[in-house]
């Protein structure tokens, strides 16, 4: 399961009817969604958080409890939920919509709809028969005015979740490979800069370089850093104590620099791709992108199953947190 929840401080566009929330749905999730059941938590008329599943997976005993549960944890009143079938024929669909009424009445919530997409037109599932003709209503055509809110606030959307997986996958092993004799140099420098008693102006240094580029990397046409670069802010994140500071400036909102953490992501060597995924992850769940962070959390997991920041990442995307509502994260005493 993965979620995207929504800042009660963020601009609000009330969504108008069934159709404009067909509309908006992969805006929420990031994706056009295929064989997947998308939950949209509300509050008061408003989005609060938005979960995703396989359509097979909510067959699974727990699976659609646990969602659900999380959810109402995150701040949702009532559920909207809207399949995704790769056939329409031979589901049981008033079964799952008991179930969904059921689930949600136990953790103090309503289903508000439930709703089927297939193949360019929607039906509701609780429909006595007269709202909906047999043969389901079109999606709606054009450029909704949810469309067109979420473009001018530079939502993006992918086509299915194999896209957003693809953002995540590494360079050839070669390209990757050329940066570690530079990896090995930045080392040894950070060494040799201990030795003297240069550590702290080097460390502050390296700082302000990748403070400095990662605003840069949100420009519109950024040149990404050169090999040398990359090396050194590889060697700087490793350090954990550099890495909680920038990790701190990211959840403070004072940095963002998504650009850059990709980047690094995807051209540094093992295991150095491990902090610019969590640095990438936690700004997406900030930002309220909750499905391309728990899948920048499971990358890093993949890498190494040991990393324990990135454990947190996903238990905060899992958990149904609001990323708006949790309190910053702050230096230990």
């Amino acid at each position: 399961m993965r979620s995207r929840s929504h800042s009660a401080g963020s601009p609000v566009h009330r969504i108008s009817g069934p159709a404009e929330l067909l509309a908006a749905v992969p805006y929420l999730i990031g994706f056009h969604p295929k064989e997947s059941l998308v939950l949209v938590g509300l509050r008061e008329g408003r989005v609060v958080v938005t979960a995703r599943l396989d359509l097979a997976d909510a067959e699974s005993h727990g699976a659609l409890e646990h969602v659900v549960g999380s959810m109402a944890r995150g701040g949702a009143g009532s559920v909207i939920a809207v399949a995704y079938p790769a056939r329409r024929a031979g589901a049981d669909w008033s079964g799952l919509t008991r179930r969904l009424t059921l689930i949600s009445g136990e953790v103090g919530c309503s289903l508000a709809d439930a709703l089927l997409v297939h193949e360019g037109r929607w039906w509701s599932l609780v429909c006595d028969g007269e709202c909906c003709p047999a043969e389901g209503r079109p999606l709606p055509s054009g450029t909704s005015p949810f469309e067109a809110f979420a473009t001018y606030e530079g939502m993006v959307v992918l086509p299915d979740r194999a896209a957003v997986e693809q953002l995540f996958v590494p360079r050839s092993d070669g390209e990757r490979a050329r940066l570690e004799p530079l990896i090995a140099e930045e080392q040894r420098a950070a060494v040799r800069a201990v030795l003297r008693g240069e550590h702290q102006r080097r460390e502050r240094s390296v700082k302000r370089a990748l403070f400095a580029a990662a605003r840069a990397s949100l420009a519109p046409r950024w040149q990404p850093p050169g090999e040398p670069e990359l090396a050194r802010f590889g060697v700087a994140l490793a350090a954990v104590a550099f890495r909680d500071a920038t990790w701190l400036a990211v959840d403070g909102g004072r940095l963002d620099g998504r650009p850059l953490w990709l980047e690094l992501a995807r051209r540094l060597p093992s295991p150095h791709e491990l902090a610019p995924l969590l640095l990438f992850g936690w700004s997406a769940w900030r930002a309220g992108d909750a499905a391309v962070a728990g899948m920048a959390a499971d990358r890093a997991l993949a890498v190494d199953p040991q990393y324990t920041a990135a454990d947190l990442l996903l238990a905060a995307v899992t958990s149904g947190i609001n990323p708006h509502v949790m309190p910053r994260l702050r230096r230990p005493a």
